[in-house]
């Protein structure tokens, strides 16, 4: 078995593994993204919104790697910038799913990354306080994949998981996670009818180069009514069933509706009966569209091949981002980036969302020590499975913040590599002046201290 060494090694390709392998490669490191599926992108591949980059107050917090990648979307035709939606969250960035994952692909190529698709981690060498190793399933069999430093994107902790890190699973006291779901993509529909029926409030409008009058892009409601149709086909599981649309096309809509609960996001058991069963509720919940609402009519519908998790394994990391950081919008003098996206839980048994506003100036910091895991010295885990409380991690999860934090976990490794020494080790400052250099942003705090200095 022929081994594969590098300086910083990328487990996951989605959205945090994107930029933290581009982040990586930039910064000099000879950087591998092991991705187990035929593509890069994860989530945001499905066609979901980018959740956010502009706080209650419009006030933008993400940049860096994140607002590159939207230029390059919008260059394509496949973005239409940061919308302002007087929802649930004050701003929302759509994106074509599609467009994302060769943009993504493309942005990695360009920086230098290798990527090895089909490429499943199955057991973590460990020495000591160091992973030497990644037991690694791929075309032709297992290889070992060696690195200076490890980046854990996996979405699942699965890394951290098998060095034997410490982790945690859902609330406090019953372990239950967020349920997955299953996008739906309609064509040939008529969005503005779809909004004018079901948005709770006025839709985010956007206009494109191709189709200057302005589209609904954004915009979210309930079918409280059509609730007795659906008790009695069995539709959704609760009355008054919230969906969420957005799209950048004037004839295309994603819809976000579906989910299956009580599942595990590690267990490979459960996550196949959920696909099947979130398939088939799909295509239910499709027929429904197209039967009952208007501006479905015509249109016809394909379910999503990728099931979303929200929520399974997360770190307990030598910081935890709590209730109280978020509510009070706390800053932290070891910042690597800001998340301003309100805190988004989906109930475990009733699959009903509901939001709390971040509090201070409507942001919080993400200090590095919530990124570095307990026991590992040279693992950094962002993304999903960073260390965060249930309820925290509803802020956290979410695709902008995975955007920031996955930037700063590849700069980061790839300046531990650069000198052989351990990521837990790594100084603060140093990284900040670096991740700042790069065009992400780290706080008003950070800005005022940085100045006067």
């Amino acid at each position: 078995m022929n081994d594969l060494t590098y300086d910083v090694v990328v487990v996951g390709g989605g959205v945090t593994g994107v930029a933290a392998g581009i982040a990586a490669a930039r910064t000099g490191a000879k950087t591998v993204v092991l991705e187990p599926r035929p593509f890069v992108g994860g989530n945001a591949t499905t066609g979901l919104c980018l959740h956010s980059f502009l706080t209650r107050d419009l006030r933008q917090t993400v940049f860096g790697i994140a607002q590159e990648m939207v230029d390059r979307l919008i260059a394509v035709g496949a973005a239409v910038g940061h919308i302002p939606y007087g929802g649930f969250v004050s701003a929302v960035t759509p994106v074509d799913g599609d467009w994302f994952r060769i943009v993504a692909a493309e942005m990695l190529s360009e920086a230098g990354a290798q990527v090895i698709y089909g490429a499943s981690v199955v057991e973590v060498e460990r020495s000591g306080d160091a992973i030497t190793g990644l037991r690694t399933a791929m075309k032709g069999g297992l290889r070992m994949v060696r690195g200076a430093s490890y980046v854990d994107t996996s979405g699942d902790a699965d890394i951290a998981a098998f060095a034997g890190c410490p982790t945690r699973k859902g609330e406090a006291g019953t372990g239950k996670m967020q349920p997955v779901s299953m996008l739906m993509h309609f064509h040939n529909v008529d969005t503005k009818v779809i909004a004018a029926t079901l948005g709770e409030v006025a839709p985010a409008m956007a206009t494109r180069p191709d189709h200057p009058e302005p589209i609904p892009v954004y915009f979210n409601g309930t079918f409280s009514a059509w609730n007795d149709v659906i008790e009695r086909d069995g539709i959704f599981p609760n009355r008054d069933h919230k969906v969420f649309f957005n799209t950048v096309w004037p004839n295309r809509v994603n819809v976000n509706t579906s989910a299956v609960f009580g599942v595990d996001g590690t267990d490979p058991l459960a996550m196949s009966r959920a696909m099947q069963d979130l398939t088939r509720q799909c295509v239910r919940a499709g027929n429904f569209l197209k039967q009952h609402v208007p501006g479905f009519a015509d249109s016809y519908f394909v379910p999503q091949v990728v099931a979303g998790v929200r929520e399974s394994r997360n770190i307990v990391g030598r910081y935890e981002l709590s209730k109280e950081d978020v509510l009070e919008g706390r800053k932290f003098d070891d910042t690597v980036g800001q998340i301003c996206f309100p805190v988004d839980i989906h109930h475990p048994d009733t699959g009903q969302a509901y939001f709390v506003d971040i509090g201070d100036d409507g942001a919080f910091d993400v200090p590095y020590r919530s990124l570095l895991p307990q026991g590992v010295d040279n693992l950094v885990v962002a993304g999903r499975c960073l260390s965060a409380t249930h309820f925290a991690h509803g802020a956290t999860r979410n695709m902008a913040p995975c955007l920031v934090t996955g930037q700063a976990a590849g700069t980061a490794a790839a300046m531990a590599a650069k000198r052989n020494a351990p990521l837990a080790g790594l100084d603060a400052g140093e990284l900040q002046a670096k991740l700042a250099k790069d065009g992400a942003y780290l706080g008003r705090a950070f800005e005022r201290t940085h100045a006067a200095a």
